[in-house]
């Protein structure tokens, strides 16, 4: 993030510390981050374009962890460093998980679905209906769950270390490992391959 999108973006951020975001105007961001009108049109679309920008930027630092590490037979490394990364980003991203509608975070969800499973498929590709749902459910299921825990260990505190989750984690996704649908197990294996939303 450039220097105008990070005070656009922390302006937002301290706007939600008292009013609600369907409330915020663009004036109220433009003010409180020091810019002209325009500047804020440059950067962004609209007030959703902001979050939406911040969630791409943190995917995009996400598959660029996963590409580091590529080869390095270092999981429990790998693990470590995306939790880090979930840790430093956890004051904006729960600010932004507590104020902003549902349906943002299910249409980025989505979009991250519908790339893991057209990343998959392009290896094991199948004309089976049934297989084609069930892979793109089982990656729903994870996605969806992963992110309700994380986003809980993130609400308390992050109770728990890296390697305690991490086994939560392995362990809750046990069945999608045998079937070779673990989602991070897909993310390692293609890590040459990934490219932006």
């Amino acid at each position: 993030m450039h220097q105008t999108k990070e005070w656009i973006f922390e302006a937002l951020l301290l706007l939600l510390e008292t009013t609600p975001y369907d409330q915020i105007k663009i004036t109220s961001i433009t003010k409180k981050a020091g810019v002209a009108r325009q500047t804020f049109y440059r950067n962004y679309k609209s007030k959703d374009d902001i979050i939406i920008q911040y969630l791409d930027e943190l995917f995009k630092e996400r598959l660029t962890i996963i590409k580091k590490w590529k080869g390095t037979n270092q999981n429990d490394v790998l693990t470590d460093f995306l939790f880090a990364h979930l840790k430093k980003h956890r004051e904006p991203l729960l600010k932004i998980i507590k104020a902003v509608p549902d349906y943002f975070i299910f249409e980025r969800f989505e979009g991250f679905i519908k790339y893991l499973v057209n990343l998959y498929n392009k290896e094991h590709t199948t004309t089976d209906k049934l297989n084609e749902l069930h892979l793109k459910y089982s990656i729903k299921y994870q996605i969806a769950g992963g992110f309700m825990i994380l986003i809980d260990w993130l609400m308390n505190d992050m109770p728990l270390s890296f390697e305690e989750m991490r086994t939560i984690m392995s362990e809750c996704g046990k069945s999608f490992i045998e079937q070779g649908i673990y989602v991070p197990d897909i993310l390692y294996s293609f890590a040459d391959q990934l490219e932006s939303l």
